[in-house]
């Protein structure tokens, strides 16, 4: 035991960090530019930090001080360093800042012979964001050189650059002397085409949709647009266009084109159940290459108890533009109370998708009888004019918490040419996100409407009026038996609709929502016949890979009865 004072005083003694603690007295506007630099108050926290270390730091932070306010335009400060104990006061008087006496900005090279040289002078002159009169700051000295870079990259010479740069500063009289040279290097013009990664599809889906040929001027603009529309395209998982700069020749630039294709093929199965229709299966089949020109045919067939539909589609690739064009084939057989509705539209359309926002252009002719107790009821036939936009502007389509989606629609029929009346029909429907930050969680709301307008709607095919009820609608109520009551009982679709709704999400976990909601509208022969059915429920969110999955129970207040529903997808 007379050894262990011994063994103990062996033992290493545990290293401290210092303590003491860093004022900084200083313009309001200046203390976060100090407190998240200075290395007198970044290392305080350092255990291995030692006195001699703290000392040598003490003697450094005015010149540290000064570095600092330089880049906001402060070149003659006054800072003073003391130490108190445990406190360490920097005090700093910046004085008055420099401020830019003169700008010269120069071109030289081809762009000095465009005939719009003039332009390129003014746009480089309009981005420069440190002038006469500005406070000296070298953020806003770096943006503005890139800025007077930036029309010639984007447009025709994309090899621009800085020849020159000076800023002459004179803490004396507080001026800064600014001057900056680009030189516009040769003007550049697109070569071919590389491809590369097509090997199922032929090239023509790909080059068929480059906004720009060889030999036409360079626009940054063009690759960024090229890249979205391939992107877009259903033939390709994964999409690269970059120029070829090491292939330049004669000033014309190569542009490749990298793609990862999709599997020629592709079957989907599946199933599902609602407490309405039953049980139902869904089988898709789609093929990439029809008849070996990147053409897309599909083919979905649904099956319900009540409703049994078959869809056939053929796509053309994209074109400048982002345009395509498709032909759809839609038939279906529909069981309501006994009524059964035949429906057959065949529709021609021509689609162009730019950004979140797609619109599509197409004609329709409608063919749809009904029958009641094997009588023929009804005949009609129509030939449709219609219009659709749609924007998609969500933060994460796999887990959205703000954005909003919108859908408009208008149709006509044309004249009387083909069909049997005359109707008009508008549709808008909303969606939106939104997550404050005062509200953990994400509040959802929706609305619909639509109108048709027609002198008799007995004559206007069903598929073109509205009902309400189920998902993504009214839940609480079956699927689409919101609407005109006929006598015997029966639903028929409304000239009129309004739905709303408003959902309050609440992370669970990662991957996992719960939903309260109320629901309410209807569909109706006229706005003043509109009686709105209600409902509230619960439900929770599966954000699952594919796609948000939503499972609902819901209470309909018009016939007091709980229905489920199960959902994949946003809001529409």
């Amino acid at each position: 035991m007379r050894y262990l004072p011994l063994l103990l005083l062996c033992l290493p003694l545990p290293v401290l960090a210092l303590d003491y603690q860093v004022e900084i007295d200083a313009p309001l506007l200046l203390q976060p530019l100090l407190e998240d630099n200075l290395d007198l108050v970044q290392l305080r926290s350092d255990d291995t930090l030692q006195e001699r270390d703290l000392a040598s730091m003490l003697e450094t932070t005015p010149a540290e001080v000064k570095t600092l306010l330089e880049t906001e335009g402060y070149f003659a400060p006054q800072v003073s360093v003391q130490r108190d104990g445990k406190l360490v006061r920097v005090r700093v008087q910046p004085g008055l800042p420099v401020t830019v006496a003169q700008v010269t900005l120069q071109y030289q090279g081809a762009v000095t012979q465009e005939p719009d040289y003039a332009r390129f002078v003014a746009d480089g002159r309009a981005l420069w964001s440190l002038p006469q009169g500005a406070v000296f700051r070298q953020g806003d000295w770096d943006d503005s050189k890139k800025a007077a870079l930036r029309p010639l990259l984007l447009e025709r010479f994309p090899q621009a650059r800085i020849a020159a740069s000076r800023a002459v500063i004179d803490p004396a009289s507080r001026r800064a002397t600014l001057s900056v040279t680009i030189d516009s290097g040769p003007r550049i013009r697109y070569g071919e085409l590389v491809v590369s990664g097509a090997q199922r599809y032929p090239d023509s889906v790909i080059r068929g949709q480059a906004n720009f040929s060889a030999g036409s001027d360079f626009r940054q603009q063009d690759i960024l647009d090229y890249q979205a529309s391939l992107e877009k395209d259903s033939h390709y998982s994964g999409v690269v266009v970059a120029p070829l700069w090491e292939q330049v020749q004669d000033d014309r630039v190569p542009i490749g084109v990298t793609v990862t294709e999709v599997k020629r093929q592709k079957l989907d199965l599946g199933i599902n159940y609602s407490t309405g229709d039953g049980p139902g299966a869904r089988i898709g089949y789609e093929h990439y290459n029809l008849f070996r020109r990147g053409y897309t045919g599909s083919v979905v067939l649904d099956w319900k108890r009540d409703k049994q539909q078959l869809d056939l589609g053929l796509g053309f690739p994209r074109q400048v533009g982002g345009y395509s064009h498709a032909i759809n084939l839609h038939a279906s057989r529909e069981d309501s109370d006994g009524v059964i509705t035949d429906n057959r539209e065949l529709g021609v359309f021509r689609i162009r998708q730019t950004g979140n926002i797609e619109s599509r252009l197409g004609l329709e002719y409608v063919l749809e009888q009904e029958h009641e107790n094997d009588v023929l009821t009804r005949d009609s036939k129509s030939l449709i004019a219609s219009y659709g936009w749609t924007q998609r502007a969500i933060d994460n389509l796999l887990r959205p918490s703000s954005g909003y989606l919108v859908e408009a629609q208008v149709a006509t029929t044309v004249g009387d040419l083909g069909s049997d009346t005359r109707f008009q029909r508008g549709y808008v429907r909303l969606a939106n996100y939104w997550s404050p930050h005062w509200l953990r969680g994400t509040l959802v709301s929706r609305l619909e409407g639509g109108q048709v307008f027609a002198a008799d709607t007995s004559e206007v095919p069903t598929s073109r009026l509205f009902k309400a009820g189920g998902v993504n609608s009214v839940r609480g109520y079956e699927y689409q038996s919101l609407g005109v009551e006929a006598s015997d009982g029966t639903i028929n679709g409304g000239r009129v609709l309004t739905t709303a709704s408003v959902e309050y999400q609440y992370p669970v976990t990662q991957n996992w929502r719960a939903a309260v909601f109320y629901d309410a509208g209807d569909a109706a022969a006229s706005w003043q016949k509109l009686n709105l059915a209600t409902a509230y429920g619960v439900g929770a969110r599966w954000l699952s890979p594919l796609a948000p999955l939503a499972f609902d129970i819901a209470h309909g207040n018009r016939d007091n009865r709980w229905r489920w529903n199960l959902n994949l997808g946003l809001a529409f």
